[in-house]
């Protein structure tokens, strides 16, 4: 990240906030797309996320992303999967 890079957007994942950073990289950035699936998992009915959707829902071109998301999340234990393709918290 430069030095000149500009912040300005506040994100917010449960307790957390977040200054976001502003640009073309940065609004593509893993990070960021792991609070806007936490959002995501957050406002799901029952806490259940369909990944299919959820890629949908987040302009992901690639579900492997989703996945590396989940993988993790999964790995520290805050999530686990209810079939092959939605995850739940735990």
């Amino acid at each position: 990240m430069s030095d000149e890079e500009e912040f300005d957007e506040v994100g917010e994942v449960g307790a957390y906030q977040q200054v976001l950073p502003v640009g073309a990289r940065a609004e593509k950035s893993l990070g960021l797309l792991t609070q806007k699936f936490l959002k995501v998992l957050q406002e799901a009915k029952d806490g259940v996320v369909d990944l299919n959707i959820a890629a949908d829902r987040l302009n992901v071109k690639q579900k492997r992303r989703i996945y590396d998301i989940t993988n993790v999340l999964e790995g520290v234990g805050l999530i686990e999967k209810k079939s092959k393709n939605s995850v739940q918290w735990k």
